[in-house]
């Protein structure tokens, strides 16, 4: 009999097959693992130190030799040719004359050796195509990239209620929380991003250098599986939110109909007063072009009155253009006296009126127009002082007017043009021989220490003057760098006649997701004793809004609202850190869950093993959950002579198997299937539920075993439950996954608004199979097809997500699961061929005419010379 031990891939030195001392044991079932296995390992051996031996293990016995006690690579034993253990070899005690150690299939590397801390949402870039709503339709229906994802779309977007239903009432007076119907308004990020696990596996590994293959990817039922969205309900996932733009033109005299949507107020003591319109909100705008690849613009009717919504999809830095193109009319429709409720409109002109366009800030509706009066004051409250005196500052002619949080917290930028002589001197820059200029914000700090916060804020400036004296000197004061900005897109106004002017700003602004803009027209209006005269004007206007920078940080304007000399200039050509036209799935994933803690528990929860068997490629495989039952061959022990007699063992199987996912028993799901608590007394409901009664996917499984001990083993993923909406619109019943607190669905439709702003997409990951398409409605206008998603996989092997006791279940589909409390360990001490070892993972055994199957094998000795201990179940048909 010959043995031949190889390390590094060279054959060692033994002094004798019987020197060698080597005994394996191997294991192939246990009861409490819930799979089948193979691992196995050698008890102590020893090897001579030989030169070749020496040189194999580097000298290390020699004592300035550093890491000595190390694995080797490639250990690999052979007897009389056959291979019985392909695995390592770990030195335990080194002498001058001897090496000892192990012989071992230790664990491989692991996904922790690989991503360490490394969290999910920091695995690189994923990359997919996205440049809005049409996109969502283009994944859900399988219009992905087959060259690159195959037949399985790697991502969906799939009609989850992580809170109520969005719906939209004008009286607050919703239909019930089960209802869907024509007010419900979806916007494009009602639908979270469900990613494929196995394309999202694959690709955080070859982010990592590494490639995933392995049995796990060509079963049906794993590689179609998705799994929800998670992550803060602050948390910014980017849309590949892209340019968006409004273009349109408004007067407040269309026709011969009058703007109705207004807000006015007097100025005391000298006939005037203002006139303020929301342009976004309006009855007379006309011409409307929007472009927006999201849902970011959001146009709807109401009374005549066309409303847009204008918000930003993601906090950042952005490139702000307003264009403008101000004419004021000849044409008059007068409706009577001052004292009627709505002005008349007359022809004016800029050098007997002051008109302001301007760009506000806000959240939700816009509700301040009343507060809207003129903003381009040259004294307080954009400046401390409150006339002109020496040491005040002023734009340069021409130049920007900064705004202060002190006059308006609300403003962005905007243009003024026109002059009335007995209008307030306020409202004229002393510094100034022409009366129209562009504004906006001032960025950094307000004049007053009172007001806090910081706007963040640039537009090109080359500074203020001062004066000084009985003149004006140039000075730094609010000069702001703004490089690359092309010629025609320079901050400035213009006045052509006394008729027509125009502005044009180029701004970089900061703003919050989902804040909104509106375009404002402030206008100066005559009062005499026979009507309030509006002067009649219109403008042409462009609002863009690009994503510029994800981090302020690349302003360089300082709290005093000038750029940071020490600085280079900001540029406006530098390039946007937002994706366009993409979505970065990686950033779809959770921000809290460690990519080894993510992986390491979704093979728990479906039996799977990850290792690395090869340099740069790992394998994620199903465990054989599958005992031998292979009649065609076995080992006959009745036909060997060294049986030693047999005794039993008992399993030792818990009394009870407990298998599930995690249960937050606050979630609606689990709350809504759980029994109600009956008075014993009166047979009436108490109102109140019985603890623990909920469904949860869990499989509980009884063995018989007069054990004491139970087998309890929860999943880190939660199970989904759905909840049945009533469909109106297309009289069906939706049941759709429902990932909330039970709480917003106890109260009735008076909570609606409240409870709706609630949302829970914090709440654990779960998994599901796309099942069907349906088409709604993204801001009631836009038709997507979103997907529809369910429990049960209906393929050609199906699977339940569940671990209940049916064939479908998990348990039944990926687990061992040994519930037969009858059969014991039947021990049997004989020896084995080398043959006969290397088929234990592949055989039955034959004893007394019954077959058994192989639980562990303790002992065994490759010469033959001493017993092996067989630790065998019978095997039950």
């Amino acid at each position: 009999m010959s043995i031949e031990l190889y390390i590094k891939n060279r054959l060692c030195d033994i002094n004798s097959p019987e020197s060698l001392g080597i005994r394996l044991k191997r294991q192939f079932i246990n009861p409490a693992e819930l799979s089948v296995k193979d691992a196995q390992m050698s008890y102590e051996i020893t090897l001579p130190a030989t030169p070749n031996n020496n040189e194999i293990f580097s000298h290390v016995n020699v004592e300035e030799v550093q890491g000595k006690f190390r694995i080797y690579e490639d250990a690999r034993l052979y007897v009389d040719g056959i291979l019985i253990l392909d695995g390592k070899f770990r030195l335990s005690e080194i002498t001058q004359d001897s090496y000892k150690g192990n012989l071992g299939v230790p664990a491989p590397l692991t996904a922790k050796d690989i991503f360490g801390e490394t969290m999910m949402n920091q695995a690189g870039k994923w990359l997919i195509p996205f440049t809005g709503v049409d996109d969502i339709t283009r994944y859900n229906t399988g219009g992905h990239d087959k060259s690159v994802y195959g037949e399985i779309s790697p991502c969906i977007f799939p009609l989850v209620l992580y809170g109520l239903l969005p719906k939209y009432s004008d009286s607050s007076n919703y239909s019930n929380k089960n209802i869907y119907d024509t007010s419900v308004n979806f916007k494009m990020d009602d639908f979270l991003p469900s990613v494929n696990c196995i394309h999202m596996l694959k690709q955080i590994f070859k982010n990592a250098g590494y490639t995933l293959t392995g049995n796990a990817l060509d079963d049906e039922r794993i590689k179609n599986l998705y799994v929800s969205y998670k992550n803060p309900e602050n948390y910014e996932l980017s849309w590949g939110a892209g340019l968006m733009k409004v273009e349109g033109k408004w007067g407040n005299l269309k026709d011969d109909t009058i703007e109705k949507r207004y807000a006015q107020g007097e100025f005391p003591g000298n006939n005037k007063a203002y006139i303020s319109s929301n342009i976004f909100e309006s009855n007379n705008i006309s011409d409307l072009r929007i472009t927006d690849s999201g849902s970011n613009i959001i146009t709807s009717k109401k009374d005549q009155a066309t409303k847009i919504l204008f918000k930003a999809p993601l906090t950042g830095l952005y490139k702000l253009e307003l264009d403008v193109a101000l004419k004021l009319e000849d044409k008059r429709k007068i409706l009577g006296s001052q004292h009627m409720p709505r002005p008349s409109v007359s022809e004016s002109t800029l050098n007997k009126s002051k008109i302001e366009i301007k760009v506000v800030r806000h959240v939700s509706d816009y509700k301040k127009l009343r507060e809207e009066v003129f903003d381009n004051s040259f004294f307080k409250n954009n400046q401390l002082y409150e006339s002109d005196k020496e040491g005040a500052l002023y734009p340069r002619e021409g130049g920007v007017n900064f705004i202060d949080p002190k006059q308006n917290s609300s403003y962005i930028c905007g243009f003024s043009w026109g002059y009335e002589k007995d209008f307030s001197k306020a409202f004229y820059n002393p510094a100034s021989s022409v009366y129209h200029n562009p504004m906006a914000i001032k960025g950094g700090e307000s004049w007053d220490k009172d007001i806090e916060g910081i706007n963040f804020s640039a537009v090109e400036s080359a500074g203020y003057t001062k004066r000084t004296g009985t003149g004006f000197t140039d000075v730094d004061d609010l000069k702001v760098e703004l490089i690359g900005i092309p010629e025609d897109k320079k901050t400035r106004t213009k006045q052509t006649d006394n008729t027509n002017a125009s502005g044009h700003i180029s701004q970089v602004i900061w703003l919050e997701k989902g804040e909104c803009l509106s375009l404002i027209s402030t206008s100066l209006a005559d009062l005499n004793p026979y009507a309030i005269l509006w002067p009649n004007h219109s403008v042409d206007f462009s609002l863009t809004l690009s994503p510029f920078k994800r981090n302020r940080n690349w302003l360089t304007v300082t709290i005093n609202g000038n750029s940071d000399p020490e600085k280079k200039p900001m540029n406006w050509n530098d390039q946007s850190s937002f994706t366009a036209n993409e979505i970065d799935l990686i950033q779809a994933l959770p921000i809290d869950i460690k990519i080894n803690d993510w992986i390491e528990n979704f093979c728990k929860t479906f039996n799977l093993s990850i290792i690395n068997r090869v340099e740069k490629s790992f394998e994620l495989n199903i465990k054989n959950n599958n005992l031998v039952n292979d009649l065609s061959q076995f080992i006959d022990l009745d036909k060997k002579t060294s049986i030693k007699p047999l005794r039993n063992e008992p399993l030792r199987l818990p009394y009870l198997y407990e298998i599930g996912f995690s249960t937050d028993t606050s979630e609606e799901g689990y709350y809504s299937t759980m029994e109600d608590e009956i008075d014993s007394e009166t047979g009436y409901k108490t109102g109140e539920k019985i603890v623990n009664s909920g469904k949860s996917g869990k499989g509980i499984y009884y063995t018989g075993s007069t054990e004491s001990n139970k087998l309890t083993e929860t999943f880190a993923f939660s199970y989904c439950w759905y909840k049945e909406l009533e469909d109106k619109i297309n009289k069906e019943i939706l049941n759709i996954p429902v990932i909330t607190d039970y709480e917003v669905w106890l109260g009735d439709i008076f909570d609606y608004e409240e409870m709706s702003e609630k949302s829970y997409t914090d709440k654990t990951q779960r998994f599901w199979y796309k099942s069907d398409i349906k088409e709604v409605m993204i801001n009631q206008e836009r038709a997507v097809s979103i997907a529809l998603v369910a429990n049960k996989y209906n393929g050609q092997r199906k699977l339940t997500l569940d671990y209940e006791d049916n064939k479908d279940s998990i348990i039944q589909n990926f687990f061992l699961l040994l519930t037969n409390n009858d059969n014991d360990y039947t021990v049997v001490e004989c020896r084995l061929t080398a043959e006969e070892y290397s088929k234990l993972d592949k055989t039955l055994v034959k004893l007394n005419g019954d077959l058994y199957h192989i639980a562990e094998v303790d002992g065994y000795d490759p010469l033959g010379k001493s017993s092996a201990t067989l630790r065998l179940i019978r095997r039950i048909i």
